[in-house]
């Protein structure tokens, strides 16, 4: 399916923009851009709020108290976002197929089953009255922008709606939208058993590191059918359709005053998500007599999610926990309506409702749940496998205090406060890294881990025999957690979580431990370090991949007679110092040889759809297995099962060398300084609209940019296989905190504070981030006062009456 027949957006566009031209549209378009300044009146406030926006037009937003802080935060980034919000919560509500069409429906499906039995609003309960006070507040923001506004984003007239009144559980929707994001058990445990089924276990046991050697495949013999690939498009396509095509990797690092030039510590923290434009993220500062904290927020809620107050710092990273199971159900054959559990049938629970559609009639929906679950093959309508549906147990339904814990995160004054916090945070599973000015550091594996005896939910489970039920939760006080470790650092990288001796499965899916082996090096080089350090880091695009790798590929060519321009390839390869600059051409030869291996080792033993599938999945999936099977040269996966030799490791990397050398001839010339690894490894930062209408994509599009260091890298530049070479996925936001000393912190986004691509401030940091530099991260009025670009205020609506009177 073509998206941009998916989406049902290219037709309209076209001629929205073309009548939008001819009747004068670049004035139009100007009309949509937002005041930054001036003076309004709200009814929901207590006293007048002052916002001032700097020169890159994030808000400073002075308020006498948290829940007028809340209300300008939502007005302003309702000013900033609306469109993103809406298309957010969209997704979550099961809403899009109302303003894009039929194409996305089985997205619904997805959100509204997932979520029917904990829906947003259901949350609330689960809330201190603090926190809803500061929801409620939000909400009245951003419906306050929507009363007054006519003038709304562009996106809004190409779909033909407009934005509805924001509620209170819309808040929620949003974090509901990052938990099912930042999930890698969904679509990633039901592809690693499809293939399990097909190559059998023993080999699938070499490239899913902890795939059991008897773990049972979902599909007996592998074969990836219709109903099994639809499901796992869908996945794929509500990712896309929400911009948020990559998940989970991320790096965070603290040092304590013993490693820190200034005595106090210091923290970094980038997380790695989908790049997009508009960002992921919205950064904002709110200030009132109790609190002081900055960082980046959710479009759509109230909440520092990563970020630093006066007296603490924090960082976020996936703990790319498994945090879901997928449980086999047996059904009644004289009742449809039951399921066996223990010799006993047991009623389902069903959910019923009507998806809107653009265009077309509504569709009737339905979904089935048992005690394990949803039956996830409500979401295609299709069953899964012959022997009966599958239910997905997932631990978002088990927990509802993430709001509650980043509220009281915001407000924490020490480490005590912040891991008071983080015991209530579950899902999606987090690695908390902080400090304080006390000088503590500290870490945290936030996550609901289930306590699984005696099997480890990496397989399809039985759901009628009760032997394999989750019997509660680790305690948080037994969930990995550090403090002041004597070694006077801490960092996460997205690894493994705690060693083989911790009695409970955390996660199987954890991301190669190229990027926590690089900063664990930087970390510990030098006795001492500075933010300039820091700063160094985050820009390091060394490949320890490649380092790896790097002397097999030279073994397997040593002998080879090679001549001219294949001779010097080789021989930039050799000399190579293993860092991924964007002009130099070892790294563009290693990463094309290493794309050669893949569809070498893959394709062939896993047939077309299901390698495809495969290519365009989990990117750390296949490095931890191509990582694996390297180590042995006569691993089965070098083997083409279709040739009557048998081809081992050399065999592959020659292959992969000579095409190629071929490849980047053909692409840049027989001039191996022509090669740069940047013009093949970039990065177009693609607004949901402009990626699917060229003509407007071309104005609300950014890029390309060359790149350099690669998927595993610190500065992580992360593309599929499916599509090699196009960067994806990186640092949503980089952070430096300087605990000595706030004024020395640093910040920066990939894009801009405004979703408008006619404002200026929709791309102004892409420059900035892209050579990883920063701007200042500030919390003092002082520093506040020295960048002013906007002044508004907001009054009581009783005092601007007055004002009108007068």
């Amino acid at each position: 399916m073509k998206i941009a027949r998916g989406i049902g957006w290219a037709s309209g566009a076209l001629v929205v923009l073309l009548l939008s031209f001819a009747v004068g549209g670049y004035i139009h378009l100007r009309s949509t851009l937002t005041e930054y300044d001036g003076r309004i009146g709200a009814e929901d406030i207590s006293a007048e709020i002052e916002i001032i926006r700097d020169s890159f037009g994030m808000p400073h937003i002075y308020a006498a108290n948290d829940r007028d802080a809340a209300f300008a935060l939502g007005y302003c980034t309702a000013q900033d976002r609306l469109f993103q919000m809406d298309m957010i919560r969209r997704t979550i509500h099961g809403r899009l197929a109302e303003v894009i069409g039929e194409d996305m429906v089985a997205v619904d499906r997805l959100f509204l089953t997932i979520t029917a039995a904990s829906p947003p609003d259901s949350m609330l309960a689960y809330l201190s009255g603090e926190l809803i006070e500061s929801l409620e507040a939000f909400t009245a923001g951003v419906n306050r922008y929507l009363a007054e506004n006519n003038d709304l984003p562009f996106e809004f007239a190409i779909l033909g709606h407009s934005p509805e009144s924001w509620e209170t559980s819309d808040c929620l929707a949003v974090l509901y939208y990052m938990a099912w994001a930042l999930n890698f058990s969904f679509d990633t445990e039901l592809a690693n058993a499809t293939i399990a089924g097909k190559v059998g276990s023993e080999l699938a046991a070499e490239i899913f590191i902890d795939y059991p050697a008897d773990g049972p495949s979902i599909i007996p013999g592998g074969e990836f059918t219709g109903a099994e690939q639809k499901l796992l498009q869908t996945m794929r396509l509500a990712r896309q359709i929400t911009g948020a095509p990559l998940r989970g990797a991320s790096n965070n690092w603290v040092v304590s005053g013993k490693k820190s030039v200034t005595g106090k510590p210091l923290l970094a923290n980038d997380m790695h998500l989908g790049l997009i434009i508009p960002g992921i993220w919205y950064e904002a500062h709110l200030i009132t007599p109790e609190l002081n904290v900055s960082g980046v927020v959710l479009p759509g809620a109230p909440l520092i999610v990563a970020g630093a107050n006066q007296q603490v710092a924090w960082g976020l990273t996936n703990v790319m926990a498994d945090d879901a199971d997928f449980y086999l159900e047996r059904i009644n054959p004289e009742d449809s309506t039951q399921y066996e559990f223990k010799g006993q049938w047991e009623k389902m629970t069903f959910f019923h409702d009507t998806i809107p559609v653009a265009g077309g009639e509504p569709v009737p929906w339905a979904a089935r749940f048992t005690r394990h679950g949803a039956i996830i093959d409500d979401i295609i309508d299709s069953q899964m496998v012959l022997d009966g549906p599958i239910a997905m147990r997932w631990t978002r339904h088990d927990f509802h205090n993430e709001a509650e814990a980043i509220y009281r995160l915001n407000r924490a004054r020490s480490i005590d406060d912040i891991e008071e916090a983080a015991a209530l945070f579950k899902c999606p599973g987090q690695n908390w890294v902080y400090a304080d000015t006390a000088g503590n550091i500290g870490y945290w594996a936030a996550v609901g881990i289930p306590v699984r005896n005696g099997f480890d939910g990496y397989s399809l489970l039985p759901g009628w025999d009760g032997d394999f039920e989750w019997s509660g939760f680790v305690p948080s006080e037994k969930q990995p957690h550090m403090r002041n470790p004597e070694r006077g650092w801490i960092a996460t990288a997205n690894n493994k979580v705690a060693g083989d001796d911790y009695p409970h499965v955390v996660a199987h899916a954890y991301a190669p431990p190229d990027r926590f082996e690089r900063i664990r090096t930087l970390l510990t080089e030098k006795e001492k370090l500075s933010v300039n350090d820091f700063k160094r880091m985050q820009a390091d695009e060394y490949l320890v991949m490649a380092e790896k790798w790097i002397p097999l590929i030279s073994t397997a060519l040593a002998d080879q007679p090679l001549e001219g321009i294949a001779a010097k390839a080789r021989t930039s390869l050799n000399n190579w110092d293993f860092e991924g600059r964007t002009d130099d051409a070892a790294p563009a030869v290693f990463h094309v040889l290493l794309q050669n291996v893949v569809e070498q080792v893959f394709k062939e033993r896993l047939g077309d759809s299901l390698y495809e599938y495969y290519i365009g999945g989990s990117v750390f999936t296949i490095h931890n297995g191509l990582n694996n099977i390297i180590t042995n040269k006569n691993s089965a996966w070098f083997d083409n099962p279709t040739t009557d030799q048998i081809e081992i490791r050399d065999t592959v990397l020659l292959r992969g060398f000579i095409d190629a050398v071929k490849f980047l001839t053909d692409r840049f010339g027989e001039n191996i300084n022509d090669w740069h690894w940047g013009e093949l490894h970039s990065l177009t930062l693609f607004n949901p609209v402009g990626r699917h209408v060229p003509i407007i994509g071309n104005f609300m599009n950014a890029g390309p940019f060359p790149f350099g260091g690669g998927t595993n890298s610190v500065n992580a530049a992360i593309y599929r296989f499916a599509r090699p070479w196009r960067v994806v996925a990186g640092a949503s936001q980089r952070h430096i905190f300087d605990l000595g000393n706030m004024k020395n912190s640093l910040r920066i986004i990939p894009t801009g504070i405004s979703g408008n691509f006619m404002s200026k401030h929709y791309d102004d940091q892409v420059e900035l981030w892209q050579k990883v530099e920063y701007r200042p991260f500030f919390l003092d009025r002082e520093d506040v006062e020295r960048d002013i670009a906007y002044r508004m205020t907001i009054i009581p609506a009783a005092v601007a009456a007055g004002d009108e009177r007068k």
